[in-house]
C-alpha cells in the first residue's frame, strides 16, 4: 500500500509540474509583481557576478545609430563607456536593467561612463531622447552568466551584439 501511495504522489507531482511548463494566455504581457516599499521579503534583487566592460559608440554610421565596439558582458556591474560621435545629444539606457543602473548621456563629440546592472540574457539598449529610438538608436547586447560562457561564445565567433 505504501508503494502505491508513493507512486500516486509522484504521478500527481509530475502532472502538476507538466502543467506548469506552459504559460497561461496573457502571461507574457503580465506586469511584474512590485513589492510595497519596506515590505519584509521584498528586497530588490540585484545581479551578482563578474560584470565587465563595454564600449558603445553612437553615430558611427549616421546620426541615429549604435555600435557595440568592444566588450563582452557577464552578469553583474557592467561599466559602459559611451562615445557620441554625432552632433546631437545622445544617451544609453538598458531597458529593464536593475535598480541603480545609470543612463550615460553625452553631447555631440563627447563621452560618458555609467553602469548597467544586468542579469544573463539579451538586453535592448536605446537612446531615450524623444524620437531617437524610432530613428534607429536601438541595439541588443548579450550578457552571459559566467566568464567561461562568455569565453566560449567569443571563441566560437558568435555574433554577440546586434549592432543597429
Amino acid at each position: 500500500m505504501r508503494h502505491r501511495l508513493t507512486l500516486g504522489l509522484v504521478t500527481a507531482t509530475a502532472a502538476l509540474l507538466a502543467g506548469c511548463a506552459s504559460s497561461p494566455d496573457g502571461a507574457i504581457e503580465a506586469a511584474a509583481y512590485e513589492c510595497p516599499v519596506g515590505t519584509e521579503g521584498c528586497d530588490v534583487v540585484q545581479p551578482v557576478g563578474e560584470g565587465g566592460e563595454m564600449t558603445i559608440v553612437s553615430s558611427r554610421e549616421g546620426e541615429f545609430s549604435f555600435t557595440v565596439e568592444d566588450g563582452i558582458a557577464v552578469t553583474g556591474e557592467i561599466m559602459v563607456t559611451f562615445e557620441n560621435e554625432g552632433t546631437a545629444v545622445h544617451n544609453t539606457e538598458a531597458l529593464g536593467a536593475a535598480e541603480g543602473s545609470d543612463i550615460s548621456e553625452a553631447p555631440g563629440g563627447g563621452s560618458d561612463e555609467g553602469v548597467f546592472l544586468l542579469f544573463p540574457g539579451e538586453w535592448t539598449v536605446i537612446c531615450n531622447v524623444p524620437g531617437h529610438r524610432a530613428a534607429g538608436m536601438e541595439t541588443t547586447v548579450q550578457v552571459f552568466a559566467t566568464p567561461e560562457e562568455a569565453a566560449e561564445a567569443e571563441a566560437s565567433g558568435e555574433d554577440l551584439n546586434d549592432d543597429a
